[in-house]
This record gives structure tokens, C-alpha cells and sequence, in this order.
């Protein structure tokens, strides 16, 4: 058998193709219906907070995130003492930085260009090279550090690997597997549909090639990130790396099954079993699928007017730390919920424009605005500029509850002696 042929099928057979490429083409329309929901400003504000998220479950994968909290800090340019913290905010960081730039790059990358070996070994390449030396150490499965990582380095001769009950090709044959992979995923003239039903086959492929010593999966889920930017249906809203991260188990049991070899005659005519990469399809395309429809709650807008007059109340209020107290201002959470939200949906605003919307006096307007500002709510370049959203990760258990349940426990901000007081 030809060494390529050690990974077929690429695809599904026919009788199992027809089921996921319906399926293909409910996800896309559900893209469509959630990309109609918000404006490009909005998707701005939202994805420095959505990047992190990614990082975060990533990473989580891998056993190697950071807490939500430490990782808001990284954001901030503020490190932690601790080495091994530290260490965790850079590889997040890293993941979000390259991620920000890998989607721009898609929107006008040739899909075939993103299965090339070059682009996979150069996606590895920059991710790690923004690491140092100290944390790009391969351990083997006790911990123990057995070398160092070479960005964008396939496995040498001797690097064979075992994951699981999964034997990783030989390290030899890594080269043409992965233009095996470029071949057969590659092809211009696959259809947006099928295309997505190949990013789903092409996230175990990847995986099962194993073609780095360290780093597969974080590599081949934010290549799976890139292929679903190409088609335009993320629109940096959403990421299927929430969804596996949350179904963890499941996802690894997933990739076992499509790891397994052909079961019988029935089984496609491949070395690998075209049961089990079906199942991984249909696993990933259901996963894609809850993530669009969980954003889509989150998003719509009926409802997320009513989270910031929410969240403005809390405000207020003082996060409810001082819930009897009154606070000495004219100024009403409907009018600073309103304000904060059409901030969101237009992006940015003109300070003026914002202070005249909260129906107040100018000096409890420009108070209001401050405490806004350091609290993150909302962003300037300058005491003068233009107000931005914000979306500080304490914001999220008010605006998007369960989005990211682990960063909800992020503090509140310190409380403040009457900041709103006239």
C-alpha cells in the first residue's frame, strides 16, 4: 500500500457523505442568520473577548490554560511573578495575536494555499516563535522534558509518538502525508459545502498525521479556525474550540473512532474506517452547530438591550455591594443601559453624543464616563477621543451569562466611595 493510502478515506463514502453535506448546509445558513444579527463595529468590540475565550479552551485541551482573571492581566501587558503563570499568559497570548491574524489572512487566502505544508508548518512556526526556549520544552507522558521544540519543525527520524491507543506515522512518511492531505482536501473545485465538510475530516487528519512533536492539536484546531474564517461563516463570532472543550470526552472519543482501522467490507474501501470519520463529522458539525445557535441567543438583540440596562443598574448600584443605598444622581439605568448599548452596536461613539443620551447633568454625565472608563466598560484613546465599547471579562456573567462560565468569577472592580454621586 502506498503510504498515502495508509489515511484514506479522506472523505466518507457516498451513502455517508449526503447526510453530513445536509447538515453542512444547515450551518451555513445558521452562519448567515447570526452574521445578520450584528454590525462589523460590534464584531470588533467582540473579539478581543472572543480570542481570549479560544485561547482559553484551547489551551484547557491541552491542560495548560490559565485562569480567566490571569489571562485579562496578559491582556494588559501585566504579567504574572510566578513563572509557570506567566509562562501561560504568553502561549495564550500567543494563540490570540496569531489567530487575530490568521483570519484577516484567510478572507484572501486560496483554499488550497491553507493545505499546503508550507502554511501548516508555517501556522506551527508562528505560534511558537513566540515563545521562548523555556517554554517550547517537550515532556514526555511522566513530565519528564525530553527536548526542545523548533517552530514549524516536523518529527525527525527518531521522534516517534503514541497518543492514546493512536501510533503516529512514521516520522518519514510525515512529508507525503501532509501533501496527501494538500491533494485531496485541496482541491479548488470542492464546493462551499463540501468544503465544510472537509475542514470537519481534515481537523482528524491533521491530528492523525501527527507531523510536529509537540503542539498537534492546539495546531490543527486553529487551522480548523482558519479554514471556517475562509468560508466567511465565523465572521469572528463564534469558534467550534468552546464547544470541544466542553465536550472534551466526547471529542477524544470522537477522534479514537476515526483513528481506528477499516471494520469490514462494508466500512469504506480505505485503511482507516469511513464509519468512524463520519461519526467525527457529524460530532463536529453538530458541535459547529450549538455554538452558532448559543451565540445567536446571546446576540439577539431584543434581549441584549435589556442585559446593559441590567448591567447599568448594577453599575449604579455599585454592583449591589450597597443595595439600599440611593444614589445621589438623576441619572437612570434606562437611559445609561440605552447609551451603553447603542455604544456596542455602533462601535464608537462621540463622547458628546453619549453624555447627551444618558438625559443628565454634564457633570454626572462626565463622572458617569470616568467610572466607566476605568472600569472598562468603555475605551479612549484620550480624555477628548471617541468612546469605544468595552467588554471587560466581569461583564460577561450580566451581558452574556454562560458564554464563558469559568471567566464569570472574575472580580468586579473595586468599589468606590459614591462615584456617582452629584
Amino acid at each position: 500500500m502506498l503510504v498515502s493510502g495508509t489515511m484514506e478515506p479522506m472523505l466518507p463514502n457516498d451513502a455517508e457523505l449526503i447526510p453530513l453535506l445536509e447538515l453542512a448546509a444547515d450551518l451555513r445558513t445558521e452562519c448567515a442568520t447570526l452574521g445578520a444579527l450584528i454590525g462589523q463595529e460590534s464584531r470588533l468590540a467582540l473579539g478581543p473577548l472572543l480570542r481570549a475565550m479560544n485561547s482559553y479552551y484551547t489551551n484547557k485541551i491541552e491542560g495548560q490554560h490559565t485562569y480567566p482573571a490571569d489571562l485579562e492581566t496578559a491582556m494588559a501587558r501585566k504579567f504574572s511573578d510566578d513563572q509557570e503563570i506567566q509562562r501561560r499568559q504568553t502561549l495564550a497570548l500567543a494563540h490570540m495575536e496569531l489567530e487575530a491574524e490568521l483570519e484577516q489572512e484567510a478572507r484572501s487566502a486560496a483554499w488550497n494555499t491553507l493545505f499546503s505544508p508550507a502554511w501548516i508548518t508555517g501556522l506551527h512556526a508562528r505560534l511558537y516563535q513566540r515563545l521562548d526556549e523555556s517554554s517550547r520544552v517537550i515532556c514526555d507522558a511522566q513530565g519528564t522534558p525530553r527536548g526542545i521544540m523548533q517552530p514549524g519543525a516536523l518529527r525527525g527520524p527518531q521522534e516517534w509518538v503514541k497518543v492514546g491507543a493512536h501510533q503516529a506515522p512514521d516520522p518519514a512518511h510525515v512529508p507525503e502525508l501532509l501533501e496527501h492531505l494538500r491533494f485531496r482536501y485541496g482541491a479548488e473545485h470542492l464546493r462551499p459545502t463540501t468544503r465544510l465538510v472537509v475542514a470537519g475530516a481534515a481537523l482528524h487528519r491533521l491530528a492523525w498525521i501527527h507531523p510536529f512533536p509537540d503542539g498537534n492539536g492546539r495546531v490543527s484546531r486553529l487551522h480548523n479556525h482558519v479554514l471556517l474564517s475562509q468560508l466567511g461563516l465565523t465572521e469572528g463570532l463564534w469558534s467550534p474550540m468552546r464547544g470541544l472543550a466542553r465536550g472534551q470526552q466526547a471529542y477524544y472519543a470522537a477522534l479514537h473512532q476515526a483513528d481506528l482501522p477499516r471494520r469490514n467490507d462494508t466500512d469504506g474501501r480505505g485503511a482507516l474506517s469511513s464509519r468512524g470519520l463520519t461519526d467525527f463529522i457529524q460530532f463536529w458539525l453538530d458541535i459547529c452547530l450549538d455554538q452558532v445557535r448559543f451565540m445567536g441567543a446571546s446576540l439577539a438583540l431584543d434581549t441584549l438591550q435589556s442585559r446593559y440596562i441590567s448591567l447599568a443598574l448594577q453599575v449604579l448600584y455599585d454592583y449591589g455591594r450597597d443595595q439600599h443605598r440611593t444614589p445621589r444622581t438623576t441619572l437612570e439605568p434606562q437611559a445609561l443601559g440605552k447609551a451603553l448599548y447603542q455604544l456596542f452596536r455602533q462601535g464608537r461613539m462621540e463622547r458628546g453624543s453619549f453624555k447627551s443620551m444618558l438625559n443628565t447633568s454634564d457633570r454626572s454625565a462626565s463622572r458617569i464616563v470616568s467610572t466607566l472608563t476605568e472600569q472598562g466598560l468603555v475605551r479612549s484613546a484620550s480624555r477628548v477621543a471617541r468612546l469605544e465599547p468595552g467588554l471587560p471579562f466581569f461583564s460577561l456573567r450580566f451581558l452574556f451569562p454562560g458564554l464563558w462560565p469559568e471567566a464569570e468569577g472574575v472580580a468586579l472592580p473595586l468599589a468606590r466611595p459614591r462615584p456617582m454621586a452629584e
